[in-house]
């Protein structure tokens, strides 16, 4: 992607050179054109779109009749306008569509090396106009075109392919109009040809995939033959081979192999949802640009990790069902973790790990670059690129220690999170919502909740409702009905288990997916006399991923000695531009020096002291973090949420760029630091997961608007709360602390349950 990014900047650069006049400006034009198209196919920004269609209005305009180039550039713009019906749905734009594709079609007579390819454009324009108004003219031409374009391209010849592929799928629609069972035989004909020309490693191969297996699954509809339905499924299951350069269209095969697997109940479910997972790893792999990577997160992962822990539940398997969630969420840390410490294991490894990684570092690179080039130069480049990705990671996985290399973690791995308290999945779907607790031994435990998705999602407006309205008035009562709906419906199921199993004012973690994410489970009560709460029963926190909580108790080499003390860097901003005051900001860094400056070396950086390159500065240099400033969340850009400092904001994406020596524990006094991702809540990035991912493994977060007059208080007894038996501070006592002080406070009610506590 960073590949077609340069490439558009290029493009430009060459047609600011070609002013007006120079006689190269339209083949500059041209090639701009064709990569904001690109662009725009894969990132699906509208201005890219726009621009593509004025640049290619300008390329035929510089085109008069009689031109040579005039056919070339009406296929463009009809491509591009063609595109732009596909997203405004505006008859008169694939109108024009068809009428230029006329154009460029009579400007390519019989014998015309691109008449093949006007005779399959302006086809697939005609069969779109039939899907909107319905006039079988437009199909019945597209058809005749159809079989005179495939006409053009010898029997065997690789582009062959496409346009058997869209005379197959113009036959497809017309047999669902029509219901004539030979036009489905003759596409499943077409089709099976157009897939056979797709070897594996070709970039169109799960394209050609996805309509044959279309067909298949009509046709067993339709005759109920079995074996129609068993190479569908032979089919759909060839997408496991699919290894490491993966095209988003394998991902959406993979993703149909799943609806088709859960509409016929089949034994290969877990297989599909495991291929996507997979693929989809592999595909967030090649993008190194961030923003890149939430557009194909997106996109792609609504409901497909939690999707997938329901099938395992459903199939009896509940440490799949857990693989599948970790290996489905957090897609975008994980990769990050990747490109922030590249190979890392591997270097370690000694000087055949160094020259495996740089290897493959390399060969990533290559395969980018490829992925930018024209089509018709892929597939050769990426197979032979693909075989030496494929050799270099087997490789890799036969040094000590990596034999999981690129590989997914499996489950006793993953219940190490488990060592210091069970863990509770918290899992909300379209199908069911369900818990499963993980235990430091033994399978998980399965517990079914009486509550749905749409429950759950009425659970959360309400929540935003109360929390909004605690600003300006008392809702104490309204949040005690809230919290005692989330007992009775979600938590109490969980304490009945672990009063079973776990001891009173233990650990546990709470790890919810979905909309389950942004609900205070830690605070549910029931308000009933003589019944305890849950924070009387046992002490909350909360983990993103299993994985995450694992790391954040790994133990790293500190740069300070014990006997030198922790320290500790107090960050406030309390004049903010555009931003109220917080006149509390000073109070609070005064109490959080009294607490601590005689168990820590103590620094504090407040008013124009507080800009960001000096907090980067001092991140980096300081094991304990307090930071009390205005929380500003972006649910729609997640990576600009954001701190705010005197001299602007300190995002998501500086967080994560930081470079910190051994981070230990970091409290985030600032409003709504664990709101994330609207879009795609179980990739969990908000500030509070940031800090995790450049290596606190202790953070106290905020899930809505902090009350500036509470924050003293709450600083105050925290602190107290968090020396250990021997007068040092200790990051692991943050759960406990934060429940005692919430327990001791006179703060608002709604203050006392909003922090939250992130790590081991």
């Amino acid at each position: 992607m960073e590949d077609l990014v340069e490439a558009v900047d290029l493009a430009r650069q060459a047609v600011d050179f070609c002013q007006i006049g120079n006689p190269i400006r339209p083949l500059s034009l041209k090639t701009l054109a064709y990569c904001v198209s690109a662009r725009y196919k894969q990132l699906k920004v509208t201005e890219d779109l726009n621009e593509s269609v004025l640049l290619s209005r300008e390329v035929l305009g510089l085109c008069p009749t009689g031109c040579p180039g005039r056919s070339a550039a009406l296929d463009i713009l009809a491509t591009c306008l063609s595109d732009r019906y596909q997203q405004l749905k505006i008859m008169e734009v694939l109108d024009e569509a068809i009428v230029l594709g006329r154009e460029a079609l009579d400007l390519r007579p019989r014998g015309h090396p691109n008449r093949s390819n006007s005779l399959d454009n302006l086809a697939s324009n005609l069969t779109i106009r039939y899907q909107q108004l319905k006039v079988i003219g437009d199909l019945d031409e597209a058809i005749v075109l159809g079989r005179e374009g495939l006409d053009l391209i010898p029997i065997g010849h690789s582009d062959r392919s496409k346009p058997l592929n869209n005379l197959a799928l113009h036959l497809f629609t017309r047999y669902s109009s029509l219901r004539v069972m030979e036009d489905l035989d003759e596409a499943t004909v077409l089709g099976r040809e157009a897939f056979d020309l797709c070897p594996q490693g070709h970039p169109d191969r799960s394209t050609m995939l996805s309509s044959l297996a279309q067909y298949l699954h009509s046709r067993f509809a339709q005759s109920k033959q079995v074996q129609d339905q068993d190479e569908l499924f032979s089919l759909y299951a060839q997408l496991v081979q699919v290894t490491q350069i993966v095209f988003s269209n394998d991902l959406s095969a993979a993703r149909e192999w799943i609806q088709v697997a859960e509409h016929f109940e089949h034994p290969t479910i877990l297989l599909a949802y495991e291929t996507s997972l997979r693929l989809l790893v592999q595909q967030v792999a090649i993008l190194p640009s961030l923003p890149q990577s939430l557009v194909v997160l997106k996109n792609l992962t609504s409901s497909l990790a939690v999707d997938a822990f329901l099938a395992g539940l459903r199939n009896r398997s509940p440490t799949r069902a857990v693989e599948l969630l970790e290996q489905g969420r957090g897609v975008f840390w994980s990769q990050l973790t990747r490109l922030r410490s590249p190979l890392d294991d591997v270097i370690a490894s000694g000087p055949a790990g160094k020259t495996l990684a740089a290897d493959l570092t390399h060969l990533a690179s290559l395969i980018r670059n490829t992925l930018g080039s024209p089509a018709a130069d892929q597939y050769d480049q990426l197979c032979h690129l693909n075989l030496k990705m494929q050799s270099v990671v087997t490789r890799i996985r036969e040094l000590p220690g990596l034999s999981r290399f690129l590989l997914p973690l499996p489950f006793t791995d993953l219940q190490r999170a488990a060592i210091g308290g069970p863990v509770i999945i918290v899992n909300a779907c379209k199908y069911s919502c369900d818990v499963l607790v993980i235990m430091p031994d033994g399978d998980p435990v399965h517990i079914p909740l009486q509550i749905t998705l749409e429950s759950v999602h009425d659970l959360s407006k309400e929540l935003h409702t109360l929390t909004v309205r605690a600003a300006r008035a008392d809702v104490t009562r309204e949040f005690a009905i809230f919290l005692r709906k989330l007992w009775d419906h979600i938590v109490f199921p969980i304490v009945d288990f672990l009063r079973t199993t776990t001891p009173p004012r233990s650990r546990i973690w709470w790890c919810p997916t979905g909309e389950f994410s942004a609900l205070p489970l830690h605070a549910a009560a029931p308000y009933r006399k003589g019944q305890q709460s849950l924070s009387d029963l046992y002490i909350s926190s909360y983990t993103p991923t299993l994985t995450a909580l694992i790391r954040a108790r790994r133990h790293s080499p500190s740069t300070s000695v014990a006997s030198q003390g922790k320290h500790f860097v107090a960050i406030g901003q309390a004049k903010a531009a555009g931003e109220t005051e917080l006149p509390s900001v000073g109070a609070e860094l005064d109490i959080i020096g009294q607490s601590v400056s005689d168990l820590a070396t103590f620094m504090r950086i407040d008013g124009e002291d507080s800009c960001v390159s000096r907090v980067i500065e001092e991140l980096g240099k300081n094991e304990w973090v307090h930071l009390a400033c205005h929380g500003l969340p972006n649910r729609t850009q997640p990576l600009d949420s954001a701190f705010a400092l005197h001299d602007g904001h300190f995002t998501v994406q500086q967080i994560i760029g930081c470079d910190l020596k051994n981070p230990e524990f970091a409290y985030l006094s600032a409003c709504h630091t664990t709101v994330g991702y609207e879009e795609s809540p179980d990739e969990v990035i908000h500030l509070a997961s940031a800090m995790q991912f450049v290596g606190f493994r202790s953070v106290i977060g905020t899930m809505w608007a902090v009350d500036d007059g509470a924050t003293t208080a709450i600083a105050s007894t925290f602190y107290q709360y968090m020396v250990d038996e021997v007068g040092r501070l200790d990051h692991t006592r943050a759960a406990f602390a934060l429940n005692k002080t919430m327990k001791s406070v006179k703060i608002p009610f709604d203050q006392r349950i909003l922090y939250i506590h992130l790590g081991a």
